[in-house]
């Protein structure tokens, strides 16, 4: 008989495993939107000191990035748990990686307003005012943490204990 080094269970366990790590790295994305949101809001509404190259201009180019991670963390979510095939894991591993992705481009747009505010704030800027900037990121990862954890665990325990209860 021989050894095997790699079992079907131990595939399905890890595929299981994954799932909750796909939907948490959507943290990431979404903490960079809502700390390039902040930035720019600072920069724009609160110092005066910049501007919004947005087509849709401000505020309403703020939600180009929820369109994308809305359906996105939609669409990973559907085929980690509801649709069963081969594909599936690989489609939402791919665009978790595209959602980090744009998560990268929030963070680098809030970070250069975090530069225009530096550069071009003056002494208006206190010190207050950099901790409250990069304070926002370390509540926004504990917000969105909070926020995937009770949906991914909380709303569907409920969801599946509902379904007990009124099932014949």
């Amino acid at each position: 008989m021989p050894l095997l080094l790699h079992s079907e269970r131990d595939e399905s366990m890890n595929a299981e495993r994954m799932k909750p790590i796909l939907l948490y790295s959507y943290i990431f994305p979404f903490s960079c939107w809502t700390f390039d949101v902040t930035a720019t809001f600072y920069a724009i509404n609160i110092l005066h000191v910049a501007a919004e190259t947005n087509p849709l201009g401000w505020p309403f180019g703020a939600l180009g990035a929820l369109s994308f991670y809305i359906p996105a963390l939609t669409f990973t979510y559907l085929l980690l748990f509801r649709i069963k095939n081969r594909l599936s894991p690989v489609i939402a591993v791919l665009e978790t990686a595209l959602a980090i992705g744009f998560g990268f481009m929030n963070l680098f747009a809030g970070l250069h307003n975090v530069g225009i505010v530096h550069m071009y704030g003056g002494g208006e800027v206190s010190l207050i005012g950099y901790a409250a900037l990069f304070g926002n990121i370390f509540v926004q990862l504990f917000f969105w943490t909070v926020f995937f954890a009770l949906i991914l665990f909380g709303v569907r325990e409920i969801l599946i204990r509902i379904g007990r209860k009124f099932s014949p």
